[in-house]
Order: structure tokens, then C-alpha cells, then sequence
């Protein structure tokens, strides 16, 4: 009688709730790394004496960015699988996105009004902390999606006598 080697349920459905699981922490994480950057640039601006406006946006965006962009490469980091140069990309792609997340969730923030009262509902920080959580964990899934079609297609060390 030959045995049966049917998978159960967690081990069908691990592919998909994986990623799933790394998008979602990536985001919340994101978020919260965000906020702690934001709050940081603030604090720098104030204690500092920064006067100019254009200073505090772009350390805005640098500490959400970063913030985000460190949270992305945490969730979806292979530290086990890859070498130095590929880490070293992987973080530049993410928090390269999270700075530009970051300055589209402010511009966007910024134009949210409303026609009776002309300020905004919510404000521009909370979608520039948003914005940079959102298109980092993007960045990050979609630098691991083809990491991981690249190295699939790649030939192993280990030659399996099975297949």
C-alpha cells in the first residue's frame, strides 16, 4: 500500500500567508517607525532653531522615510539566503521608496480640504507617515517577488539525486 502524501491545510496555504503576514507587519511596523522619524525631525527642527521650511520637510520626509524603509527591509529580509550587495540593494530600494512615499503622502495630505471650512480632516503627517509605509512595503514585496523569480531560475550548488 503506498503512502499518502497529502499536504494539510497550513502547509497549502503557508505560500500565501506568508507574504500576507510579511505585508501587513511591514505596513504596521512601517507606520509606527514612521511616526517615531517624524516626531524625531520634529523635535531636531524645534530644538535646533530651523527656520526654513523646506529644512523641515525634507528632514520630514528623510526620518519617515527611513523609518518606513527600515521597517520594509525588516519584513522582508532573507538574511540566511543572501550576500552583502544584495541586503545593501534591498535597503537602498526600500528606503529609497519610503522617502518618495513619504513626500507623495505629504503632497497629497497637503491638497485634502474641504470647500466649507478650507483646512484639511486629517493632517498631512499622518498621510506622510501613510504614504511611506504603504510604497516601502510595496517595494519591499515587489524587490522580493523578483529575488525570489530570479533565484528560481538560478541552477543550485546542491545537485539533488531525486530529481
Amino acid at each position: 500500500m503506498q503512502p499518502r502524501f497529502e499536504k494539510n491545510f497550513w502547509e497549502k496555504a503557508n505560500p500565501y500567508l506568508i507574504p500576507i503576514a510579511r505585508t501587513v507587519a511591514g505596513c504596521v511596523l512601517g507606520v509606527v517607525l514612521s511616526m517615531i522619524g517624524i516626531a524625531f525631525a520634529w523635535s531636531l527642527y524645534v530644538f535646533f532653531g530651523g527656520s526654513s521650511i523646506k529644512l523641515w520637510q525634507a528632514s520630514l520626509f528623510l526620518a519617515a522615510g527611513s523609518g518606513a524603509g527600515t521597517a520594509a527591509f525588516v519584513a522582508w529580509l532573507h538574511i540566511d539566503r543572501e550576500n552583502g550587495w544584495v541586503l545593501a540593494l534591498t535597503a537602498t530600494v526600500v528606503i529609497g521608496a519610503g522617502i518618495l512615499g513619504s513626500w507623495v503622502g505629504f503632497e497629497y495630505g497637503a491638497a485634502q480640504e474641504i470647500e466649507c471650512c478650507a483646512m484639511p480632516t486629517v493632517s498631512p503627517i499622518y498621510y506622510t507617515a501613510l504614504g511611506s509605509a504603504v510604497v516601502a512595503t510595496m517595494a519591499g514585496a515587489a524587490f522580493a517577488a523578483a529575488r525570489a523569480i530570479v533565484m528560481r531560475k538560478r541552477q543550485t550548488l546542491i545537485h539533488n539525486a531525486v530529481n
